[in-house]
């Protein structure tokens, strides 16, 4: 670390270099011990406050005994190097010795003295030690996640604002209660809300990781999961419940109570962040609560110097008034969200409207800044699996006018349909596809739009076509090496994308009964296909949806789940090493 001394810059340097430049950064880093040391310390003031002030005090007074104690020192070393001669010659400076060593003696012995309180007090807050450490761990276990994530950034803030949370939801300590009781509840706390709030920021397979490690911390048995005996995804639920019970929040406190989220996790000077998949939008959830809770919203979509400029006058009207402000796609911005958002965020304090909110939505990008993930809390908004839930996602995009066509709507559910199963195998790859490709909602929406060009052109600029006039080859061409063949790059994907599109792109789609799989229990398409008709029809669906629908074999679940698992084990010890390191 440098400083520019102000000494050697000549006066024109003075008044042209930038005020950053003059200034030395001095990275305070928390480390796991000082947390340590600050839950303990916080943890006391609300369970035993007259020994936390009386402990407090002792660290004060052995500090300053230690500053006089180094201070008598020095200065008996000064004044015996001023001596000229022998020492024993001048009884000034034998006086002098005698008083600093009389002196001397008088602080050490205070600091023993002191030390004796010491232990007394330490060990009226013993019940309560393990808490610090178990804090402590928590940490580590928050940094080490980092380790298969970019996204997981939690801060020492935000790990002490779970503490007060906990204190706070208990209450103040009965005088005469069972020590060891409460501190039981403060311990069963403290990972029910940590598991509520950092679960929310992690992707599905990832909160099985951080669970089965909450697990080990809790139970202080570090032989949970870690591969020595294989597990199932059965096995790994049944660890999770047998250490914290069937009812512990794992999955997070999330979208489904983003009320309360904004109400009791978060403040006017923590945004929150909500991450999702490409494709997968959740700003109409922010938008909808506020209408719910008759809240101020003003939204704005980023990634232009109008965005910018329009979020930066948002944010500071917003601030002051109390209202929400909604920030859309981030993802297309990360560097004002680095350059310009973060400073704007930590400028927030005193001064700002306790009613003030900030949202931002993003797609999980590697390139949101750090100090933005930080700063934050995030909620990870995975996309509900199965094709009911992706055809009802893709229909509720399609807006209402064009609904006025009754070959058009049955079309629209093929499509719907394809895409869903398209997506659908994404979850078992490489069964499902070879590759994880990058299909989304938007390749959906692209494609109705050519459908509805193709549809047009078959027409004549007459209103209706005739059914024998539908172009299924051109349409089929351009789902099959356009919309979604565009993303396929393996041989044998195209095959099986060429086989979807080619089984229900069809005129027999039309047929009353038609099949979308052929395989038992498949879905039939409705006889009518008005909107009410269709949006009936999807929510007629079941939620589950069979490996077979989507053309693969029944065994395909049990197979994605060995996958899943033997990836938790891994990703386990990926976290255990980072763990480990963090403590040396």
């Amino acid at each position: 670390m440098s400083t520019i001394r102000p000494s050697s810059i000549s006066s024109s340097q003075r008044r042209t270099q930038p005020p950053s430049s003059r200034l030395t950064l001095v990275n305070f880093t928390i480390t796991p011990a000082s947390l340590q040391s600050q839950s303990m310390s916080r943890i006391m003031q609300e369970e035993k406050p007259e020994v936390e002030k009386r402990r407090r005090d002792l660290l004060k007074l052995q500090g300053e005994q230690n500053v006089k104690l180094r201070e008598l020192e020095e200065k008996m070393l000064n004044t015996i190097s001023a001596v000229e001669g022998s020492i024993l010659d001048d009884d000034r400076v034998v006086t002098g010795m005698e008083t600093l060593m009389k002196e001397g003696a008088q602080v050490e012995e205070q600091i023993a003295k002191s030390a004796d309180v010491m232990k007394e007090v330490q060990q009226a807050i013993s019940t309560f030690e393990p808490l610090g450490k178990i804090c402590r761990e928590l940490f580590v276990l928050l940094k080490a996640m980092r380790d298969i994530s970019f996204l997981y950034e939690f801060s020492a803030k935000g790990f002490m604002s779970v503490l007060e949370c906990v204190l706070e939801r208990l209450g103040p300590v009965v005088e005469g209660g069972d020590e060891g009781q409460r501190a039981s509840e403060l311990k069963l706390g403290l990972f029910t809300e940590m598991a509520a709030r950092i679960g929310r920021a992690l992707s599905a397979e990832d909160k099985m990781v951080f669970r089965l490690h909450l697990v080990r911390l809790f139970t202080r048995d570090e032989g949970v999961g870690d591969g020595s005996n294989p597990m199932s995804l059965e096995d790994i639920s049944s660890a999770i419940d047998s250490a914290f019970g069937a009812g512990f929040p794992w999955q997070g406190r999330g979208l489904n109570d983003l009320h309360a989220v904004v109400e009791n996790d978060i403040s006017c000077t923590i945004p929150l962040l909500l991450c999702s998949a490409p494709g997968h939008d959740v700003s109409g959830r922010v938008e909808s609560m506020a209408r719910d809770h008759d809240k101020e919203l003003a939204s704005v979509a980023m990634g232009s110097a109008e965005g910018f400029d329009t979020a930066e006058k948002m944010l500071a009207s917003a601030s002051k008034r109390g209202s929400w402000v909604l920030l859309k796609n981030c993802h297309l911005c990360t560097e004002w969200l680095g350059n310009t958002l973060v400073k704007k965020l930590h400028s927030l304090g005193v001064g700002t409207h306790k009613d003030f909110r900030l949202f931002l939505t993003s797609e999980i990008n590697p390139k949101l800044p750090t100090g933005l993930l930080r700063l934050s809390d995030i909620i990870v908004a995975e996309a509900p699996t199965g094709v009911k839930a992706s055809i009802s996602r893709f229909f509720s995009r399609i807006s209402s006018d064009r609904f006025d066509s009754a070959i058009k709507n049955r079309i629209y559910l093929v499509l719907a349909w394809t895409h869903a199963v398209i997506q659908e195998r994404l979850r078992y790859i490489p069964t499902g596809w070879s590759e994880a490709y990058e299909f989304t909602e938007a390749d959906a929406i692209h494609a109705i739009d050519a459908i509805d060009a193709l549809i047009e052109d078959a027409a004549g600029g007459r209103g209706n076509v005739d059914l024998a006039k539908i172009p299924w080859d051109a349409t089929r061409a351009t789902l099959c090496r356009d919309v979604f063949g565009g993303r396929v790059t393996k041989d044998s994907d195209q095959l099986i994308l060429d086989e979807l599109v080619d089984s229900v792109f069809t005129g027999q789609c039309f047929d009353i009964g038609f099949q979308l799989a052929s395989v038992d229990g498949a879905p039939t398409l409705p006889d009518g296909t008005s909107k009410e008709e269709c949006f009936s029809w999807i929510a007629s669906l079941p939620s589950h949806t069979p490996p077979t629908w989507i053309g693969l074999g029944a065994d395909a679940e049990e197979a994605r789940a060995e996958r899943i698992a033997k990836s938790v084990i891994g990703k386990v010890a990926s976290v255990e090493g980072a763990r480990a390191d963090a403590t040396e």
